[in-house]
């Protein structure tokens, strides 16, 4: 399988759980309790036999384990090992994504295989929030102590139906077949993921014969897997490529508020680009150009919200009015993952800046690789705008996460609206859609208002393999299920 990029860890709480990052090695190693279902838009069991609410009261919830899973170093999987994993999510230290969806939540052992749940306030969707944060339980053994959740990032220990062998870093790294698995499965001896910079180039290699598998987000190199006859997977995700404005958040003993705090500044970097135009100029007008943060076919979705852009002149006029008419001009980083796509599309960016404010605002790039570049700007916040990808199957937990005033290092803009937050808790409570709807138009009013960030390509995940690979199954944001997948002979 190739992956743009190495991990940071592959310990539930520094590695990232998206599609493109450790999302899919996670799953290989640690299986999951529960997955979201992109095709029904429920939540299925996996680990767990069960995770409901309690009838009338969703601030109250019961995880019920399927017995006999073990850990590769032999440890039981049950509720205590369950109420470890989540509750070392809030040790501070690690700085987990993870830690807000555990924050004032009790957590009572009830028997071996059931973990009784009380969230400081109700949450209709807490079963998507396990989905997308709390879903992969390392041995007990490994957390300890901070010292042996240190080794785990290098030397993890799952119940999954992979187990680490290899680690070759910024190469690859190679799983072998638990043969303890506590289902049937899985049907391959072992997994190699392969880091690939060449990301424009997966489906080439693909059908090169030199490797099986990728999941993307790229429009681009889905058509051209299609073209070559490759086996293409696809859902429709919530989120998109955006530019996200930092907007509050600075590292540790910096006290100069962001440039981006201004609001007027943050609409003229908008109004100077235009989702079409990119599309054009960098997806050859296959992609789909976006109207904001919600999928055009969601029923959550609103045409009559689309989100500010496309206006030059008025770009320029707020770019001299924040610089004083470039009496002030302004540096700016611009926070870039290193990959082809990523570097063409922000020189773009920081071309179309440049010319629209007359040369008093300057974005310098900083190109990074993967992990260095989350570790920036999901845990320290140190950039002025930064290249970011949403990908949400369901709004919830993910906007919430990327929102909301108190949501923590997931709120990568530093985003404070109250109105927005309030909206958040309310399609948070509730499962019916017209319900959630009402909500999320709030929340996207609100956002075209204050612009924290500019979506430009709509979201949309993908598996791109060769024929022969059989069992794909995407979950939540684009991950596989490893435990399903096979070679057709």
């Amino acid at each position: 399988m190739l992956l743009p990029g190495d991990a940071r860890g592959l310990d539930p709480y520094s590695a990232s759980a998206s599609n493109v990052a450790d999302g899919s090695r996670l799953a290989a190693l640690y299986d999951v309790l529960v997955w979201s279902d992109p095709s029904t838009g429920t939540v299925r069991p996996q680990m767990a036999e069960s995770l409901v609410s309690d009838a009338g009261d969703t601030s109250k919830w019961t995880l019920t384990l399927r017995p006999g899973i073990t850990f590769t170093d032999g440890e039981e999987l049950n509720a205590d090992a369950v109420r470890v994993a989540w509750s070392t999510h809030l040790r501070p230290e690690l700085r987990s994504l993870g830690m807000t969806a555990v924050r004032n939540v009790k957590l009572a052992v009830v028997d071996k295989l059931q973990l009784r749940i009380e969230l400081p306030s109700p949450n209709g969707n807490f079963d998507r929030m396990v989905s997308r944060l709390l879903n992969f339980i390392p041995s007990p053994k490994t957390l300890v102590s901070l010292e042996t959740i240190a080794a785990s990032t290098r030397a993890p220990v799952g119940a999954g139906p992979f187990k680490l062998r290899e680690w070759a870093p910024k190469s690859h790294m190679t799983f072998d077949r638990n043969p303890n698995y506590w289902q049937n499965g899985p049907y391959l001896d072992s997994v190699t993921f392969r880091v690939n910079p060449d990301t424009p180039g997966a489906a080439r290699i693909i059908d090169e014969g030199k490797a099986d598998v990728t999941v993307s987000t790229d429009a681009l190199l889905i058509g051209d897997a299609r073209k070559r006859g490759l086996a293409v997977g696809d859902i429709p995700l919530n989120g998109g490529q955006m530019i996200a404005f930092n907007m509050s958040r600075t590292p540790p003993g910096v006290k100069t508020p962001r440039a981006f705090a201004n609001a007027e500044l943050r609409r003229a970097v908008v109004l100077s680009l235009s989702a079409a135009e990119i599309d054009k100029l960098f997806y050859e007008g296959i992609g789909a150009p976006a109207k904001g943060i919600f999928d055009s076919t969601s029923r959550l979705a609103s045409i009559q919200l689309a989100s500010p852009e496309n206006q030059p002149a008025e770009a320029t006029r707020l770019f001299m009015q924040v610089t004083q008419n470039g009496t002030k001009p302004l540096e700016l980083t611009y926070a870039v993952p290193d990959s082809p796509k990523a570097r063409t599309i922000a020189e773009f960016f920081r071309t179309r800046v440049d010319e629209l404010s007359k040369g008093s605002v300057k974005l310098k790039l900083v190109v990074e690789d993967i992990a260095s570049f989350i570790k920036r700007t999901s845990l320290d916040g140190d950039f002025d705008a930064a290249v970011f990808q949403l990908w949400a199957d369901d709004p919830e937990p993910a906007l919430y996460q990327f929102l909301h005033s108190q949501a923590g290092f997931s709120n990568v803009t530093g985003y404070n609206n109250p109105t927005v937050d309030e909206a958040l808790r309310l399609a948070r409570l509730n499962t019916d859609t017209d319900r959630r709807g009402e909500a999320y138009t709030r929340v996207q009013v609100e956002l075209n208002k204050d612009l924290p960030f500019f979506v430009y390509q709509e979201a949309v995940a993908a598996y791109v393999c060769d024929p022969k690979i059989t069992g794909l199954q995407l979950f939540n944001d684009g991950l596989l299920l490893f435990d399903r997948i096979g070679v057709r002979k």
